[in-house]
């Protein structure tokens, strides 16, 4: 017999990934539109906000749902923050000479980064987490050697659509394509064999392998649909903040991967979701707007979301034994 046919609705609903995240999420929404008109004045659930704080999460959220097949099998990406930087300043400077063209060229760079995080992660069998870090360092000291430490702007009509565009005059471009993403990869890991694939490498790569499947192809895969996604984001953040730096992604690492595992996606491997995800990077986003119209300063957000982190990931690992036992 099904042990989850014998739960009730509300324990099934919480047993899925993010369920708790969201839960939480509406009651930090509901405190804060309750306090903040008492502590600045400011109305917090406005569309204009909820808007903005789309817009905001934007690329956090694209490369976390990439982010999430990776770590689906059981490895990590610290490179995420450096390669936006990257794939953000070369962007703003190929659009000088090259003007549209740059969007493309960029794409295909993410590309390439993509594949040379898979190939020393998958190929020659690197632990993620140092390679990751290694390449990190690479990306990001290119991005100032690219630029010389300067600020760059674009130069591209495109560019000021995508930043400024909406639909029917509502929902801007770059929250369009954060859901159409979304959707692509939620269909990929639920739908797909692909997906299924990805888990069982999470849950048991030995087992994984013996049953057929390619393990290292798989991965590699992962990793350059990160790049992709990080060459997407980039081109969405140069379109919105116009200029770029090569300290524009410093420290996004952070947001991405607390999106992905508040999402119910599991450090360790094999379980975890896009959905969740989406509520992860959607919390994480409530929650820093949220800080400001409470009045909390910069540090003291850093503080709560590195707890908030740890918190998750101790809670993971804590699941993750009372399940093998």
């Amino acid at each position: 017999m099904d042990k989850r046919k014998g739960r009730s609705l509300p324990r099934r609903i919480m047993a899925l990934p993010g369920a708790g995240v969201f839960v939480a999420l509406i009651l930090f929404i509901t405190a804060v539109s309750i306090i903040s008109p008492l502590v600045t004045g400011g109305r917090f659930l406005t569309w204009t906000n909820i808007i903005n704080i789309f817009r905001q999460q934007t690329y956090v959220g694209i490369i976390a749902c990439a982010l999430t097949l990776v770590i689906i099998t059981g490895n990590i990406d610290l490179s995420v923050g450096t390669q936006l930087t990257l794939m953000t300043v070369l962007c703003a400077q190929w659009s000088q000479t090259m003007g549209d063209l740059a969007i493309l060229v960029t794409i295909l760079t993410g590309l390439i980064c993509g594949l040379i995080n898979g190939i020393f992660v998958s190929g020659f069998q690197l632990n993620a987490f140092i390679a990751t870090l290694g390449t990190g360092s690479i990306f990001g000291a290119l991005a100032i050697i690219f630029v010389s430490g300067h600020t760059v702007r674009h130069n591209s009509t495109v560019f000021d659509f995508i930043g400024t565009g909406s639909l029917f005059g509502l929902v801007p471009v770059q929250v369009v394509v954060l859901l159409v993403v979304a959707v692509i990869f939620a269909f990929l890991l639920g739908r797909t064999t692909f997906g299924q694939r990805l888990y069982a490498i999470g849950a048991n790569p030995t087992a994984a392998r013996f049953s057929g499947i390619r393990n290292r192809r798989d991965v590699a895969i992962a990793y350059i649909l990160t790049g992709l996604c990080c060459s997407f984001a980039a081109v969405l953040l140069i379109a919105r903040a116009v200029s770029a730096n090569p300290q524009i992604g410093s420290g996004k690492e952070m947001d991405i991967i607390l999106a992905v595992v508040l999402g119910g996606t599991s450090i360790r491997g094999g379980k975890g979701g896009i959905w969740g995800t989406v509520v992860g990077f959607l919390f994480i986003g409530f929650m820093s707007s949220g800080f400001m119209f409470l009045a909390f300063n910069t540090y003291m957000q850093w503080i709560i979301m590195g707890f908030i982190l740890l918190v998750a990931l101790s809670i993971d690992v804590l699941s993750e034994r009372r399940s093998r036992l």
